[in-house]
C-alpha cells in the first residue's frame, strides 16, 4: 500500500490543505472534495475524540484527500491509537530538541527502527493484509511530521535534522512568536528571522518544511510560497463559517433593518 501524500512530500511537491476542527466528519468529506492535497484534523486544541477522529480519517479517504492528524502532545500513547487508524500523516506538536524528536520517531516505527507497539487495526485493513508484508512495508505507510513552535526548536534544528524516519517539519508561527514574548506579532522582524532560518535549514538539508496558519488571502499564500514553504495548511472550518455568517448577516440586515 502506497502513501501518496508521503511520496509527494518526499519528492518535493508543493501541496495545500486546510484544517477541520469541528467534530462532524461530514465537514471533512465536504471540504475534501474540492481537491486539497490534505485535510488537517486537529485533536490538540479541539474536541475531537478518538471516534470522531477515526470518522474524519474515513471521510477524508471518501473525499479522495489525505488525512493529517495532529495529536495533543508528543507522547507515544497518544500517537499509538491514531496510527492504528491509518492516517496519511501524523503531526507531533511542540517538538523542541533532537531527543524529543527521536521520541516521536520511535513512536511511529516498529522495531528495529523504533519502539511502536504492535496492534494494527485500520492501518492493516483490519488484519486483511499479510502481517509480515505489512511489517516490512510499515515504514513507507507512516508519515511522521514534527512542529517547530519555539525559538528553541529552531536553534536545535541542525541536530533534529539528523534524526531518521522524520519526513518533514511544520512551522507554528503563532506559538513561535510567543516563545520570544511577541505573541501573534507574526510579521515582527525577530519572528520572521526565526522562520526564515528554519526554512533555510530544512531546504539546505533537503527536508520538507510546511506551515500552518489561519491566513485566508491569496496575497498571504503567495508570501509563504515565495518564502520557500513546500506545503501549507491555511484556514479552518470554524473561521470559514464565522466569516460567511458575518457577511450574510451584514448583507441581510442592511436590507431588512433599513427602515428601523
Amino acid at each position: 500500500m502506497t502513501n501518496q501524500f508521503k511520496e509527494k512530500l518526499l519528492a518535493g511537491k508543493r501541496m495545500i490543505g486546510t484544517e477541520v476542527d469541528l467534530c462532524d466528519p461530514c465537514i471533512t468529506e465536504m471540504v475534501g472534495q474540492f481537491g486539497f492535497d490534505f485535510i488537517w484534523i486537529d485533536t490538540e486544541h479541539e474536541a475531537n475524540d478518538y471516534h470522531t477522529t477515526l470518522m474524519h480519517i474515513i471521510a477524508a479517504r471518501a473525499a479522495g484527500t489525505a488525512s493529517m492528524v495532529r495529536i495533543p502532545w508528543n507522547e507515544p500513547y497518544l500517537a499509538k491509537r491514531i496510527l492504528e487508524m491509518g492516517p496519511d500523516a501524523i503531526v507531533f506538536p511542540m517538538v523542541n530538541t533532537a531527543e524529543e524528536l527521536q521520541k516521536a520517531a520511535d513512536a511511529c516505527m516498529y522495531p528495529p527502527y523504533g519502539k511502536r507497539g504492535f496492534g494494527p487495526r485500520r492501518c492493516s485493513h483490519y488484519g486483511a493484509d499479510d502481517m509480515m508484508e505489512y511489517i516490512q512495508d510499515a515504514p513507507n505507510r507512516v508519515c511522521c511530521l514534527a512542529q517547530l513552535e519555539s525559538a528553541e526548536a529552531v536553534r536545535n534544528l541542525d541536530e533534529m535534522l539528523k534524526i531518521p524516519h522524520v519526513d518533514g517539519f511544520i512551522l507554528g508561527p503563532c506559538d513561535l512568536s510567543g516563545s520570544i514574548n511577541l505573541l501573534h506579532q507574526l510579521d515582527h522582524p525577530e519572528v520572521m528571522a526565526f522562520i526564515d532560518l528554519a526554512i533555510e535549514k530544512c531546504r539546505r538539508a533537503g527536508r520538507a518544511i510546511g506551515l500552518a496558519t489561519g491566513t485566508t488571502t491569496e496575497e498571504e499564500y503567495r508570501f509563504w510560497y515565495d518564502r520557500g514553504i513546500q506545503f501549507l495548511s491555511a484556514g479552518n472550518d470554524i473561521s470559514a463559517i464565522v466569516a460567511a455568517s458575518r457577511k450574510r448577516f451584514e448583507e441581510m440586515s442592511r436590507v431588512f433593518y433599513q427602515e428601523q
